[in-house]
């Protein structure tokens, strides 16, 4: 379902607790529902839509956009966790705000604490005061903000810290400030009563688990058998939030990429991805900033098969949100309300409740089948289908194994090598291009050797050697001269003349 298609469906449900209805800009009255909104559950506002469901659209909507977002911004006390965005319907705009239930209650607009009451907004009474003051004291000994014992401030990486004050200052989502970096926890609750807090280590730590041990995240590659269960390369990552997060784009982009079909009409091919980047990012955001920190047990995993990528994280959906909810527009109810919202500053997360919306238009718009969460006793798994079959990679290779096969080789040489390989080799990820052009060097320094001898020289596995020989050999690059017991395998003339050619 399209966005628009989503924004009409939740139009069509009318004011409610979470859903409230603005014909016009009314900053006054759109401040006070935004805070009975962060008081509660979190909520939706739509403006330019009468409180019939008729859609007037706004007028400069970008520009209102930006107005809003400063005033909200240095109107709500504590700093709200809002997100605004200006949305197509027909060929009308409306603004679109969302609202997480916010981690610092109460919030208070112009002196006042407001409350949602079914579908109307209403000053909190003296009991509903007490109730957020209440949560608000219970959320303080939420493991997010707990000390973690034996940490200090020079455990923080003091450069991603820097960092993400800049992106907010960019951003404009967050209150401005000067790169103290003191100033900046204390103001986020990262640092209490002289101590590093837990969401703190996670996000910015430099080495988090030595402290936390399950922010690891572990990423595997699996193939080869008729089940594809075996482990070709399994490693955990071991970084903070973001650092975690760069390595894990790095590994997609190392591992997921093939080269698409060369188009004649343009002269040129273009790099692809297996499955889009777009989803992934959003799948592993998804994961990192909602598992479940709390239990030591609990960690990521990213499964790489031949025909499909698993996300599984430790945790469960809040009581509030089904399996079926991803699927359309809905509130985020996030686990860990200090995580969701440093990255939500630092722009890791652009719209608030649009990440799973935005993974399965990503799939879609790329051809490819809609993605499956599933839920078990105590992990969500995301499961994204390829429309290819990743041929096998990364089968016990370890670097440096091979640094030999270059050696003597000039660049010229491995640089004609490879165009050879993009000439012909189509739909293989650049990891077993990397295999298929060490084999080639190999029969251009040393030709007649037979498979064992090249998986000595190169790491590759005899089966694999074998595997891409018979594929080299169809499309003409190499030949078998000799018998089988005293032959071996050489470049055909035709290769040959390529890469010697001057």
């Amino acid at each position: 379902m399209k966005n628009e298609e989503l924004i009409k469906d939740l139009i069509k449900k009318g004011v409610n607790e979470q859903v409230e209805l603005c014909e016009t800009v009314r900053e006054e009255m759109m401040a006070k529902t935004i805070s009975s909104f962060l008081n509660g559950e979190g909520g939706q506002l739509l403006i330019g839509v009468k409180d019939n469901g008729i859609i007037t659209g706004v007028k400069n909507a970008s520009e209102i956009e930006k107005k809003l977002k400063a005033y909200l911004l240095k109107n709500i006390i504590p700093e709200a966790p809002v997100t605004i965005s200006v949305e197509e319907i027909g060929k009308k705009q409306i603004l679109m705000i969302k609202v997480w239930g916010g981690s610092k209650k109460p919030y208070i607009f112009s002196g006042g604490i407001f409350y949602r009451r079914e579908a109307q907004t209403v000053q909190a009474s003296s009991k509903e005061m007490s109730e957020l003051i209440h949560n608000r004291q219970q959320s303080e000994i939420h493991w997010e903000r707990q000390p973690v014992l034996g940490a200090e401030l020079i455990d923080l990486d003091e450069s991603e810290i820097k960092i993400t004050i800049r992106q907010l200052q960019e951003t404009g989502r967050g209150k401005e400030m000067s790169e103290n970096i003191m100033e900046f926890l204390s103001y986020y609750g990262l640092y209490q009563n002289g101590y590093v807090t837990n969401a703190a280590m996670v996000l910015f730590g430099k080495e988090p688990t030595r402290f936390i041990p399950q922010c690891r995240v572990r990423f595997a590659i699996l193939g080869g058998g008729k089940t594809g269960s075996n482990f070709l390369q399994d490693q955990y990552l071991e970084g903070n939030l973001f650092k975690n997060a760069e390595k894990v784009y790095d590994l997609f982009k190392k591992h997921i990429v093939f080269k698409s079909s060369f188009d004649k009409t343009l002269w040129q091919r273009t790099d692809g991805f297996l499955y889009p980047m777009s989803a992934l990012r959003e799948g592993v955001m998804n994961a990192l900033v909602h598992r479940d920190y709390s239990n030591p047990a609990g960690t990521i995993s990213i499964l790489l098969y031949p025909d499909r990528l698993e996300i599984t994280n430790y945790g469960k959906l809040p009581v509030e949100i089904k399996l079926a909810d991803l699927k359309r527009n809905h509130l985020s109810l996030p686990n860990n309300p200090d995580l969701a919202h440093v990255c939500f500053l630092r722009g890791y997360i652009e719209r608030i409740g649009r990440g799973t919306l935005k993974v399965i238009e990503a799939c879609k718009s790329a051809g490819m089948k809609e993605p499956v969460w599933t839920a078990e006793s105590n992990t969500i798994k995301l499961t994204f289908f390829s429309k290819v079959k990743m041929p096998v990679a990364t089968e016990g290779v370890t670097e440096g194994v091979t640094e030999g096969v270059t050696e003597g080789v000039s660049e010229g040489v491995i640089a004609k090598v490879e165009g050879v390989i993009e000439g012909v080799i189509e739909g293989v990820t650049t990891d077993v291009k990397d295999k298929i052009k060490k084999i080639l060097l190999v029969l251009y320094k040393d030709g007649g050797v037979r498979t064992t001898d090249i998986e000595k020289k190169t790491g590759v596995p005899v089966k694999s050697v074998e595997r891409y020989m018979k594929q080299l050999k169809e499309v003409g690059l190499i030949e078998y001269i000799g018998s089988s017991r005293t032959g071996g395998y050489f470049l055909t003339k035709k290769t040959e003349g390529k890469i010697s050619k001057k």
